[in-house]
């Protein structure tokens, strides 16, 4: 029976950690293209969480296909964001910039909690409302779906950033923001980019996550604390990090819930946090290239 319960919660924890690993890859890329520290993050993810609901409930619209409008507007605003305001932040100090990134967290948390209240919203999308088993392994669909979508972003920002000339310059900018500049590239233009793709990437999550949990405004910083936790565990400013951590931090919380000890989930998660803060401060993926 353990076994049997260990079993299901690895294979849920892996299709869980795929989202959470798309979560961290957006705010990892914006942290290591535009040296923004993204807590705003989690706040894009609600708004796209919001945003997915409503179109579905207003047109009955699959969630996916949604995604369609609502990762291009994402993009948008993620742009435009950095480069009327964000941008002119990164003149202050450090501890002003990160302050900067907390209130626009929370003033969007609060936008909102006044145009949707505080009550908790549900998307129940009636073709993910079934179940595949395999064995002794029972998952949603809603699960597949979340976790094969965002596998699919992954892997097209991977080919983006490693076969694109797009990629070259973004990864240009991260390395040597300065040197980018002597060559030719508009650096702000790359950095509310990086910002603009990170904020689709958040659409992305913010949907598979609607299909999954309820919404509600506190999730914001729910999420933007999960995307520092990811990043922090698998690694800054790495995109095999940001995988590595997602599926470590989701196979934990599933195990923990299937054994019954889903309270303890997130204490666990932390304390490997703080453990590898002491040990391994760029992160687990550095321990394995190393």
């Amino acid at each position: 029976m353990l076994l049997t319960l260990l079993l299901v919660g690895a294979v849920s924890g892996v299709l869980g950690g795929l989202i959470l690993a798309l979560l961290s890859t957006g705010f990892n890329l914006a942290l290591g293209v535009s040296r923004v520290v993204n807590f705003q993050h989690g706040a894009v993810v609600l708004w796209s969480m919001y945003a997915s609901y409503m179109l579905w409930k207003a047109t009955g619209i699959n969630p996916y296909v949604g995604l369609l409008a609502i990762a291009p507007v994402a993009f948008a605003i993620g742009y435009f964001l950095h480069r009327w305001l964000i941008s002119r932040s990164l003149s202050t100090p450090e501890d002003s910039q990160i302050l900067f990134s907390i209130g626009l967290l929370i003033a969007f948390q609060y936008l909102a909690q006044f145009f949707f209240s505080t009550d908790a919203h549900s998307l129940t999308e009636d073709s993910l409302q079934h179940s595949l088993i395999i064995g002794p392994v029972f998952l949603q669909y809603t699960q597949i779906a979340a976790a094969a979508m965002s596998l699919l972003v992954l892997i097209l920002l991977h080919l983006m950033l490693t076969r694109t000339d797009l990629g070259r310059k973004l990864h240009a900018c991260a390395q040597n923001p300065t040197g980018a500049r002597v060559a030719g590239l508009n650096v702000e233009h790359l950095s509310a980019v990086a910002l603009g793709i990170a904020a689709a990437c958040a659409a992305v999550s913010g949907t598979a996550l609607a299909t999954m949990a309820p919404i509600f405004p506190e999730r914001a910083f729910e999420y933007s604390l999960v995307a520092v936790v990811v990043s922090v565990l698998g690694g800054i400013g790495s995109m095999s990090g940001s995988i590595l951590g997602g599926l470590i931090v989701g196979i934990i919380i599933a195990v923990s819930q299937v054994t019954g000890y889903g309270d303890l989930a997130l204490a666990i998660v932390y304390a490997l946090v703080f453990l590898i803060f002491l040990i391994r401060p760029n992160g687990l993926i550095s321990a394995i290239k190393s």
